[in-house]
């Protein structure tokens, strides 16, 4: 089952944690009234991981002739997937920081083993983008045991323990960002941000919303465009608002952990199910294109901007916006060739030379 009309929504979402990291100063994040939404680059990540689980659903899930899915056969997948351009980002950026590589002789192998988000005070070393790869790589690890666990049991078990997943990460992320002993780089921030137990809950709702979907995709009617309009709207007030939200409640809240996953899971079904001049729209193989290619921008985007910073600003002297976004084109440039030239083809050998041997 193909849904093509989700796929740049990734797109978007990459190019929201660029600006984070680097266009916090460039237009549209300099409108106040938008400045939340362009900037969301945490949140971002979090409906990486609900979309994430709820695609592995649509891909996997078998509602009518339930078979077992085959571990290794899905993980070689997934590892052919995601770890050759990590990997390439990842060497860009040890070279680029030899220093920290030398001074903290545990990053290097932590990242290379995706293990980097599990130890707090590692997960922003050398590619900091990585540790939301390392979480990914844990649910494809988890991944065939939640899919069997509901040909076995249904959707009843693992959404309860996904409610009270969520309810525990909540409590734990809500009082570690308010202690008094919380600050921005300390051992706690890395736990209650990065760590992969406190992104779970996202990813299982995800696969249990694309459970449900993919069950009822024959019967489902395209959405009214207004209901799709209003739950995107919905996103977007609510990362607006966030700000009044922490005022009134008088607590520091965070979304990064599943908090609005409700939120994003709405937009999804309703995009997904969404047929006619928007889908058709959506499906535009640029538009494709571009949320193939953003796998590439979000993990190459440090070594690409620090190239930038370090080898063309000096000479070019266009003044900090004009950088940004020069550098930005020079990102989706490369990442699409990335996609063309280097990420299929790796993909591609990888599921071949590994598929064909013995287990």
């Amino acid at each position: 089952m193909q849904i093509n009309q989700i796929t740049f929504t990734r797109f978007i979402a990459a190019l929201t944690v660029v600006f984070f990291h680097y266009g916090t100063h460039a237009f549209p994040a300099t409108f106040s009234w938008l400045s939340e939404s362009v900037t969301a680059g945490p949140i971002a990540v979090n409906y990486f991981y609900v979309l994430s689980g709820f695609i592995m659903a649509i891909a996997y899930y078998q509602p009518h002739n339930p078979a077992p899915l085959s571990k290794r056969k899905y993980w070689i997948a997934r590892f052919a997937r995601i770890y050759p351009v990590y990997l390439v980002a990842l060497l860009l950026m040890a070279v680029a920081s030899s220093s920290e590589v030398v001074n903290n002789p545990l990053a290097l192998p932590l990242h290379v083993t995706m293990l980097q988000a599990w130890v707090p005070g590692y997960p922003m070393t050398l590619n900091n983008p990585g540790w939301s790869l390392s979480v990914e790589a844990f649910f494809y690890l988890c991944f065939p045991f939640l899919l069997a666990l509901i040909y076995r049991t249904g959707l009843k078990y693992l959404t309860i323990v996904c409610f009270v997943l969520w309810l525990i990460t909540q409590f734990i992320l809500l009082t570690g960002i308010n202690s008094p002993e919380y600050t921005g780089k300390s051992l706690l921030h890395d736990f209650v941000y990065y760590h992969p137990l406190m992104h779970i809950n996202a990813f299982i709702a995800g696969l249990l919303c694309g459970v449900l979907y993919k069950s009822k995709a024959d019967s489902l009617k395209s959405p009214n465009p207004v209901l799709l309009l209003g739950s995107l709207l919905l996103i977007v007030m609510l990362l607006e608002f966030r700000p009044f939200f922490e005022n009134i409640v008088g607590y520091k809240l965070a979304y990064t952990n599943g908090l609005i996953a409700p939120v994003f899971l709405l937009f999804i079904w309703l995009l997904a199910s969404t047929k006619g001049r928007i889908q058709t729209l959506l499906s535009h193989p640029t538009l494709i294109l571009l949320g193939e290619a953003s796998f590439s921008l979000y993990i190459l985007q440090k070594p690409v901007y620090g190239l930038y910073n370090r080898i063309l600003e000096p000479r070019l002297g266009l003044g900090e916006v004009a950088d940004f976004y020069v550098a930005l084109i020079l990102l989706i440039i490369l990442s699409i060739a990335s996609y063309k030239l280097f990420e299929t083809p790796a993909r591609t050998y990888i599921n071949k030379a590994l598929a064909a041997k013995p287990t």
